[in-house]
């Protein structure tokens, strides 16, 4: 993919067997300053990908020979080709067919007939995100590499540090000249702790800066859908603005997370607890959750005993901790698969257990998952370049916030169950 500023124009790929399709937004994007290539099927558009990657790719679901669908699956599970973002194009407008769309890699959805605004829009703020995510990869993958020469440094005091131990043992005569190198190798301990310091800390103010710098396209986003949404009230494609107005404040609630993670400690986030019937508060979001008649995932929900006292918690960071888990079950599970939402009341605490039967997660791997910006190795294929890694970091630090914890158990290809455990009766 070409690394391309934000305000410069993208190379796009266009598949689609409609002709006239092709041209309208071929023209459409060419006059917008973007190079534009088209072809009229899934196989041409698979080999056109992978030998010259695009920044993006506009994708019709239905066509001769392989669907839609199935081009996205097969770009998804080649390494040159998993990162482009996909943004399907269909004459249907059904639920099922967004959400097969969204299972099988997609970043968004358009409908057609075409709205020049919305498309253009689309297009821009996709292209900008997946900019963005290559820099922060880039900016990861330097940072790791920190980390792990910082490592090896530990590793070599360590050795070092218990041969000094021997010989100090051994050599009476040579005590002097050991303590001397001891102290010199703690100072460079404390060297490489600084310098960690300094990588939490350019962590941070990345996270912070990209947060920031994506703030004004959004409020740019925000402003022109609500005012075509006035404009284009009695219009018939106004829902399809409502959806897009939905997905730039999904945008939005992902940014003030990062910049929550970059900016404040636990006990610093905003806190605001109120008495809670937590099992209407799970029930009212597992109805949101449940797609009717959906065949991709069974949702079930169980509550079992009676608080002794009533649990207060902030209603927002309660909700986003019991959401992001589901998202996580639900996006790594099978299709079909099942995901299972328990309330357990006891004496003292209550536990808010998540399962699913998924891919699950490496057992080398599970203590890191809460780190920020750290996403399993056997992940990739099932998120692509959309997630950041930020979603368990924020689940950790909101469950703190209430004094609780949260805990893991996982086997691999067997699932995954989530613990969160909160107190009762109190809030802090």
């Amino acid at each position: 993919m070409s690394a391309n500023s934000p305000n410069e124009s993208g190379d796009i790929l266009i598949i689609d067997d409609a002709p006239d399709t092709l041209r309208f937004l071929s023209d459409l994007l060419s006059k917008a300053g973007y190079t534009v290539r088209k072809v009229l099927s899934g196989e041409l558009g698979i080999e056109a990908a992978q030998l010259e990657p695009p920044d993006l790719i506009l994708l019709d679901i239905k066509m001769p020979g392989i669907s839609g669908y199935e081009v996205c699956d097969r770009l998804r599970w080649n390494e040159k080709t998993r990162s482009i973002p996909v943004i399907f194009l269909s004459a249907l407008n059904e639920e099922v067919e967004k959400v097969m769309a969204f299972q099988s890699g997609a970043v968004d959805y358009i409908t057609k007939p075409f709205h020049v605004v919305e498309v253009l829009a689309r297009i821009e703020i996709h292209l900008r995100v997946s900019r963005l995510q290559q820099q922060l990869q880039q900016q990861n993958a330097q940072l790791q590499q920190a980390v792990e020469q910082r490592s090896v440094a530990e590793s070599a005091f360590q050795q070092l540090n218990q041969e000094l131990e021997i010989k100090i043992r051994e050599r009476t005569a040579e005590l002097e000249a050991s303590q001397q190198l001891l102290l010199d190798l703690q100072a460079q301990l404390q060297a490489a702790l600084t310098h960690e310091q300094q990588i939490s800390d350019l962590k941070s103010r990345l996270i912070s800066s990209l947060a920031r710098g994506l703030r004004t396209p959004l409020t740019v986003m925000t402003t022109a859908t609500e005012r075509l949404q006035t404009d284009l009230a009695a219009s018939p494609h106004h829902h399809y603005l409502k959806i897009l107005t939905e997905g730039v404040k999904q945008m939005s609630r992902v940014l003030q997370d990062a910049l929550l993670l970059a900016d404040v400690s636990p006990q610093e986030l905003p806190f605001n607890p109120v008495p809670l019937d937590l099992t209407s508060f799970c029930q009212s979001l597992v109805n949101q959750w449940r797609l009717p008649e959906t065949p991709f995932y069974q949702l079930t929900f169980t509550s079992h005993g009676q608080p002794v006292t009533p649990i207060l918690a902030d209603e927002m960071l309660l909700q986003r901790i019991i959401s992001q888990l589901l998202s996580n079950a639900i996006r790594y599970s099978p299709f079909g698969g099942s995901v299972k939402l328990e309330v357990i009341y006891q004496a003292t605490q209550v536990l808010i257990r998540v399962q699913d039967k998924g891919i699950g997660i490496p057992p080398k791997e599970i203590d890191r998952i809460f780190e920020r910006f750290y996403q399993a190795s056997n992940a990739e294929p099932f998120t692509g370049t959309s997630a950041a890694g930020l979603g368990l970091a924020m689940v950790k630090q909101a469950v703190e916030r209430h004094n609780g914890t949260v805990t893991v158990e996982s086997q691999l290809k067997q699932g995954t169950t989530f613990t969160v455990t909160l107190p009762l009766g109190s809030s802090h």
